[in-house]
């Protein structure tokens, strides 16, 4: 899980580390697009590593909720419904 925290930080600071982050989510995408049609699956690919590279760049590291936070939130979801 560091991992991937410390590429998507990186590749905020420095465009070229965002080719990393791609590159670890490559063969899920490959194989969510074997779900699609043939013909469509090259231009689908682009569109989601597109999609891939702007969540890293929009992502708030700041934002990321601790522990802590988890289980308040959780706790607050199961009280309300």
């Amino acid at each position: 899980m560091n991992a991937l925290y410390d590429m998507v930080k990186e590749a905020q600071h420095n465009a070229q580390y965002e080719v990393n982050v791609v590159r670890t989510f490559e063969p899920k995408i490959k194989k969510s697009l074997r779900l699609t049609q043939l013909e469509n699956r090259d231009d689908l690919e682009q569109e989601l590593k597109i999609k891939l590279i702007g969540y890293v760049r929009d992502y708030s590291l700041q934002d990321v909720p601790g522990l802590f936070d988890l289980i308040k939130e959780n706790e607050r979801k199961r009280i309300t419904g």
